[in-house]
């Protein structure tokens, strides 16, 4: 059962509701005097960069707001937040960590197979796991680890595991938000990465862990708002959606044929078999930063049914995404099939030129460049058919008000929706970093009679260090956000997901769990070693599902090397936890 809720409790939870209120009127007063200014005839690049400007700072209000230097609030927002918000949150995150993954795309595995494989894993995190680590008291998983088996190199391991996991989800966020804020403004990468760092401080580093969720909330009804409009326009000229069984099934099949002469996003250019599924799966269920918002409610129940609701959100995101880029498909399809390349319209040439849309091969951003780049290609007639223009799934994303005619407003809020859900997860990553190195490791290992100022000093100081570092490799290497989120599921699936597995069982004790973590390492180098690297998804997904295993059997196999002891810490804490109790964990949230 969930804690009962104290005066003190229901009074934050009535000031929750009045500032969520607030926020929402002022994000739609916000909107429609935007969409008037698009009206009254503003220049069109001053109302699309309003879009994510009234996100980015709505965003750092939130963090503004909700400032607090109790521990419980900073680390865990008091425990009582409501399952509807902490969903909504939810949700936010999973979709900025699916973001990177929008079809079309080549290479890699199919669109179907990672949405797939995301939804399971979003379902394990959602269901099972997020409510399994809130009924334990903990506030983050290095806090679950740490408290469960009390070993020193233990408690080093999960710390450098989960803070590298964070800073990779960091990263992935951090520069999806800043590629559709340099690209939605038109400002250059340097100057829209460091927006963004300072948008993830205010958001993070007044209050902490009540910040990133409201925070995220947020970014889910910006994303709500931007992908939902245009279609509620079209929808309301007449036109159903293109979507399978409850939309307009002959567009959505049409869409798909278009992506299959694209050659990208129907079939995968790389077998991928069930390891990739599995990895994946494990890996996002047991991803940190993607549990921070059941940490936030107020127990086991309520942390599931905040799981149930974000992943509704998630599948509502998934249908409204899917029309998006079935509609602008077939928009770039009407506006293109059968003209000559210096006849394309300048909006078209303009996102070539930006990386966005691929002519006969290349990005020519004028006339002259794609006409010449076209007649290079062998068997050209002179007329651009569908293989002769290829869109990435993010410009398809964002295009459709553009390409419809709908005005600036609506194309602003659409990027200012992928802005939001690519800073909330970035803050996410960078909340999970600050915690691990912070909390779990300054004061449960340094110093553990720290004053509650110094220990909120340090991990704000570590969020403020976290931002710089992002920014830092991100300014000279501009990483793959898809391979820093395929390197932090795989890390999880790897090493995160065993140590939870040992943590409910009865027998293992501190060393049993040290055990597993160093087997797991040591699988996950040996399977590299032997086949020569990871040269294929496939492969990393099956040395993930192998080291997990390795991992999982060796601490079963050492907590049988031992007396059990059910009366032992291990022992009641476990059988507590399977049995429903709540808060068996004693993790100091700032009495």
């Amino acid at each position: 059962m969930s804690k009962p809720l104290t005066d003190e409790d229901l009074q934050v939870r009535a000031a929750i509701d009045g500032r969520a209120a607030f926020a929402t009127a002022a994000l739609a007063v916000a909107g429609v005097l935007v969409a008037l200014l698009d009206r009254v005839g503003a220049p069109p690049r001053l109302v699309a960069v309003l879009g994510p400007a009234v996100a980015l700072a709505g965003l750092s209000a939130i963090g503004v707001l909700l400032r607090d230097m109790r521990i419980s609030r900073f680390y865990a927002a008091g425990c009582v937040v409501p399952a509807s918000y902490a969903g909504f949150a939810f949700a936010a995150l999973a979709a900025g960590l699916f973001a990177p993954f929008l079809p079309p795309a080549r290479g890699g595995p199919s669109s179907e197979l990672v949405l797939w494989s995301f939804a399971g894993g979003v379902a394990c995190a959602g269901l099972i796991v997020g409510p399994l680590l809130r009924r334990t008291g903990a506030f983050s998983v290095p806090d679950l680890i740490a408290n469960r088996f009390p070993n020193l190199a233990l408690r080093f391991g999960v710390v450098a595991v989960i803070g590298a996991v964070g800073l990779l989800v960091a990263i992935a966020g951090f520069a999806t938000a800043a590629t559709a804020l340099s690209e939605g403004m038109g400002l250059s990468s340097r100057l829209a990465g460091a927006l963004i760092g300072v948008v993830v401080c205010f958001v993070l580093a007044p209050g902490g862990v009540g910040g990133l969720v409201w925070a995220s909330a947020g970014a889910a009804g910006i994303l709500l708002a931007g992908l939902a409009l245009p279609l509620a326009i079209v929808w309301i000229g007449g036109e159903a959606p293109p979507l399978p069984v409850i939309g307009d099934v002959t567009a959505w099949a049409a869409a798909l044929r278009r992506f299959g002469e694209w050659n990208i996003g129907a079939a995968s250019s790389e077998p991928a078999g069930p390891a990739v599924v599995l990895a994946i799966v494990l890996g996002i269920g047991s991803l940190a930063p993607l549990l921070t918002p059941a940490t936030s409610t107020s127990g086991g129940k309520a942390a599931r049914g905040a799981g149930l609701a974000g992943f509704l959100w998630c599948v509502a995101f998934a249908a409204l995404a899917a029309a998006t880029l079935a509609l602008s498909a077939l928009a770039i399809d009407s506006a293109t099939r059968g003209l000559r390349p210096e006849s394309l319209s300048p909006s078209i040439l303009s996102a070539s030129g930006a990386g966005l849309l691929e002519i006969c091969g290349g990005h020519p951003g004028g006339a002259a460049a794609a006409r010449a780049l076209c007649a290079a290609r062998p068997n050209f007639s002179g007329i651009l058919n569908s293989s002769d223009i290829v869109a990435s799934g993010g410009f398809l994303l964002l295009a459709l008000p553009a390409l419809r005619g709908l005005g600036g407003a609506l194309s602003g809020l659409a990027v200012a929706g992928v802005i939001a859900i690519g800073t909330a997860i970035s803050a996410a990553g960078v909340q999970t970093f600050a915690t691990a190195f912070g909390h779990d490791l300054f004061y449960r290992v340094r110093d553990a009679t720290a004053m509650t100022s110094r220990r909120l000093a340090v991990t704000r100081a570590l969020i403020i260090g976290a931002v710089a570092l992002v920014a830092a490799v991100l300014a000279p290497l501009a990483p793959d956000p898809r391979q820093m989120t395929g390197l932090a599921i795989l890390f999880g699936a790897a090493t995160v997901m065993p140590l939870l597995a040992l943590s409910i069982w009865p027998r293992a004790e501190g060393g049993d769990a040290a055990a597993a973590l160093l087997a797991g390492l040591a699988a996950i180098e040996a399977y590299i070693f032997f086949n020569g690297g990871v040269g294929s998804l496939d492969s990393a997904g099956r040395a993930a599902v192998f080291s997990c295993a390795v991992s999982t059997l060796t601490g079963v196999a050492a907590s049988f090397l031992h007396p059990a002891d059910p009366a032992g810490r291990g022992g009641v804490f476990a059988l507590g936890i399977l049995r429903g109790a709540e808060d068996m964990l004693d993790t100091d949230k700032g009495a």
